[in-house]
Protein backbone atom coordinates (compact mmCIF):
# COMPACT_ATOMS: atom_id res chain seq x y z
CA UNK A 1 0.00 0.00 0.00
CA UNK A 2 1.10 3.54 -0.59
CA UNK A 3 2.74 5.30 2.37
CA UNK A 4 0.33 8.27 2.16
CA UNK A 5 -2.67 5.96 2.48
CA UNK A 6 -1.11 4.07 5.40
CA UNK A 7 -0.35 7.37 7.13
CA UNK A 8 -3.95 8.54 6.70
CA UNK A 9 -5.26 5.20 8.06
CA UNK A 10 -2.95 5.43 11.06
CA UNK A 11 -4.08 9.00 11.74
CA UNK A 12 -7.73 7.98 11.45
CA UNK A 13 -7.23 5.10 13.91
CA UNK A 14 -5.42 7.38 16.39
CA UNK A 15 -8.04 10.15 16.14
CA UNK A 16 -11.09 7.83 16.30
CA UNK A 17 -10.64 5.33 19.16
CA UNK A 18 -14.44 4.94 19.38
CA UNK A 19 -14.29 2.63 16.33
CA UNK A 20 -12.20 0.12 18.27
CA UNK A 21 -9.27 -0.31 15.88
CA UNK A 22 -5.84 -0.63 17.52
CA UNK A 23 -3.75 -1.12 14.37
CA UNK A 24 -3.75 -0.78 10.61
CA UNK A 25 -3.68 -4.58 10.34
CA UNK A 26 -6.85 -4.85 12.42
CA UNK A 27 -8.56 -2.18 10.30
CA UNK A 28 -7.56 -3.86 7.00
CA UNK A 29 -8.63 -7.29 8.25
CA UNK A 30 -12.06 -5.96 9.28
CA UNK A 31 -12.53 -4.09 5.99
CA UNK A 32 -11.48 -7.16 3.99
CA UNK A 33 -13.82 -9.44 5.93
CA UNK A 34 -16.78 -7.11 5.35
CA UNK A 35 -16.05 -6.81 1.63
CA UNK A 36 -15.62 -10.58 1.32
CA UNK A 37 -19.02 -11.21 2.96
CA UNK A 38 -20.59 -8.61 0.68
CA UNK A 39 -19.17 -10.29 -2.44
CA UNK A 40 -20.00 -13.78 -1.22
CA UNK A 41 -23.67 -13.02 -0.71
CA UNK A 42 -24.05 -11.54 -4.19
CA UNK A 43 -26.48 -8.89 -5.33
CA UNK A 44 -29.77 -8.43 -3.51
CA UNK A 45 -32.64 -10.56 -4.74
CA UNK A 46 -35.11 -9.14 -7.21
CA UNK A 47 -38.54 -8.56 -5.63
CA UNK A 48 -41.01 -11.36 -6.38
CA UNK A 49 -43.62 -9.05 -7.95
CA UNK A 50 -43.17 -5.87 -9.97
CA UNK A 51 -45.83 -3.71 -11.57
CA UNK A 52 -45.15 -3.26 -15.28
CA UNK A 53 -48.11 -0.98 -16.02
CA UNK A 54 -51.67 -0.33 -14.95
CA UNK A 55 -54.87 1.49 -15.83
CA UNK A 56 -58.51 1.46 -14.69
CA UNK A 57 -58.96 -2.00 -16.24
CA UNK A 58 -56.20 -3.67 -14.20
CA UNK A 59 -52.50 -4.23 -13.91
CA UNK A 60 -49.73 -6.20 -15.59
CA UNK A 61 -47.49 -7.84 -12.93
CA UNK A 62 -44.08 -9.42 -13.49
CA UNK A 63 -43.58 -12.53 -11.30
CA UNK A 64 -39.83 -13.19 -10.99
CA UNK A 65 -40.39 -16.60 -9.41
CA UNK A 66 -42.21 -18.10 -12.41
CA UNK A 67 -40.66 -15.58 -14.82
CA UNK A 68 -44.00 -14.73 -16.40
CA UNK A 69 -46.31 -11.77 -16.66
CA UNK A 70 -49.67 -11.97 -14.92
CA UNK A 71 -52.54 -9.85 -16.23
CA UNK A 72 -54.93 -8.92 -13.42
CA UNK A 73 -58.20 -7.50 -14.77
CA UNK A 74 -60.91 -5.52 -13.00
CA UNK A 75 -64.36 -6.26 -14.42
CA UNK A 76 -67.92 -5.68 -13.20
CA UNK A 77 -68.05 -9.32 -12.06
CA UNK A 78 -64.82 -9.11 -10.03
CA UNK A 79 -61.05 -9.04 -10.17
CA UNK A 80 -59.25 -11.90 -11.90
CA UNK A 81 -55.74 -13.08 -12.75
CA UNK A 82 -55.49 -14.57 -16.23
CA UNK A 83 -52.23 -16.38 -15.49
CA UNK A 84 -53.66 -18.39 -12.58
CA UNK A 85 -57.28 -18.15 -13.70
CA UNK A 86 -58.10 -17.09 -10.16
CA UNK A 87 -59.57 -14.22 -8.20
CA UNK A 88 -57.62 -15.07 -5.05
CA UNK A 89 -54.02 -15.74 -6.13
CA UNK A 90 -50.83 -13.93 -5.10
CA UNK A 91 -50.97 -11.72 -8.20
CA UNK A 92 -54.43 -10.44 -7.27
CA UNK A 93 -53.31 -9.82 -3.68
CA UNK A 94 -50.26 -7.93 -4.95
CA UNK A 95 -52.40 -5.88 -7.35
CA UNK A 96 -54.66 -4.88 -4.46
CA UNK A 97 -51.66 -3.41 -2.60
CA UNK A 98 -51.06 -0.89 -5.39
CA UNK A 99 -52.60 2.52 -4.57
CA UNK A 100 -53.89 3.16 -8.11
CA UNK A 101 -55.60 -0.26 -8.25
CA UNK A 102 -57.09 0.21 -4.77
CA UNK A 103 -58.47 3.60 -5.86
CA UNK A 104 -59.94 2.11 -9.02
CA UNK A 105 -61.53 -0.78 -7.08
CA UNK A 106 -63.04 1.61 -4.51
CA UNK A 107 -64.47 3.81 -7.28
CA UNK A 108 -65.95 0.88 -9.19
CA UNK A 109 -67.39 -0.72 -6.02
CA UNK A 110 -69.39 2.49 -5.54
CA UNK A 111 -70.73 1.97 -9.05
CA UNK A 112 -71.99 -1.48 -8.04
CA UNK A 113 -69.16 -3.67 -9.37
CA UNK A 114 -68.62 -6.92 -7.43
CA UNK A 115 -65.12 -6.21 -6.18
CA UNK A 116 -63.35 -6.85 -2.85
CA UNK A 117 -63.51 -4.26 -0.11
CA UNK A 118 -60.09 -2.56 0.06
Amino acid sequence: MKKEFLDSLEAFIDENPQHGYRSIAQFVEDASRRRFEELKTGPPEEPRFRKLNSDDNGVKVWDSKVRKTADVFIKPTGIRCLLDESSSCEHVYFALTLPEIRDSVKKKRKEGWKLPDV
